[in-house]
């Protein structure tokens, strides 16, 4: 993760910057996925609002049981 790609003017889409970030060593669990999800999800707004749309790669803690119905009762696209 560089920390200066959040101030980069050329990009695919306008970015806002950093709304969330939770620092550790170590990879991820699925687990320790849903507690990060939990606290972005704290700070992102009901679709179609900004902040509003979450995008995930195929990484296979973004599909443990339990991101999609999180996503969903929170009103963030997924």
């Amino acid at each position: 993760v560089n920390i200066h790609t959040t101030y980069r003017q050329n990009g695919w889409s306008p970015n806002d910057g950093i709304i969330y970030s939770h620092v550790k060593l170590g990879g991820y669990s699925g687990e320790e996925f849903l507690t990060w999800l939990h606290g972005l999800l704290d700070v992102m707004n009901p679709y179609p609002g900004p902040h509003s749309v979450l995008i995930l790669d195929n990484c296979w803690i973004h599909h443990v049981e339990g991101v999609e119905e999180l996503c969903v009762a929170r009103c963030v696209f997924v």
